[in-house]
């Protein structure tokens, strides 16, 4: 692989799985199902295999098919959902992770800043316990449970925990004093 091939890949953000990919599994499961109806249909055609065909009869019971209203339906509510399909395919990918500032390559999902952040929040003074209330890739809310001095505590932990997580590219980091159970 060349190089400047491996930069690019390396510049673009990790993302989660596109929307469309259950929606290709079952359409692909669909058309594995007829696929082996149409090898059964033609094994029973070449008379190695004894039955009766099914594509012929569904096909024959279509042709008669006239435009009625019911028809006119299914056929608008097929072309509503494949045009919604379409959109659906032509939206991008979410992004699941937040780029570091500092670091070109350094990628870090939402779960692991809060982690380091709650982590730097509970080394903090008069810090008892600290714990993710909520983390998301625009915020990420802790909550610390303190001992003496709720302000200064509540200071230094968000201090701490805002460091940390700006160092692996969070937006915005709010610390707040857990209510008591």
């Amino acid at each position: 692989m060349s190089t400047t091939r491996t930069k690019r890949a390396l510049s673009r953000p990790p993302v989660g799985l596109h929307r469309t990919v259950p929606i290709g599994i079952v359409l692909a499961l669909i058309l594995v199902l007829l696929a082996v109806v149409a090898v059964r249909d033609l094994v029973i055609d070449q008379r190695w295999a004894t039955g009766q065909t099914w594509l012929p009869d569904l096909l024959a019971g279509l042709d008669g098919t006239t435009p009625t209203t019911g028809v006119l339906v299914a056929a608008s509510v097929a072309g509503v959902v494949g045009l919604l399909l379409v959109l659906v395919g032509l939206t991008p990918v979410p992004r699941r992770h937040t780029r570091a500032p500092d670091a070109d390559q350094l990628w870090s999902s939402p779960a692991a800043v809060a982690a380091v952040a709650r982590a730097a929040a509970d080394r903090a003074p008069g810090v008892l316990s600290a714990r993710t209330a909520r983390a998301g890739r625009r915020r990420i809310v802790l909550e610390i449970a303190t001992r003496g001095d709720e302000g200064a505590a509540l200071a230094a932990s968000r201090e701490a925990a805002t460091t940390a997580g700006n160092a692996l590219g969070a937006r915005r980091i709010d610390v707040r004093t857990a209510e008591e159970e």
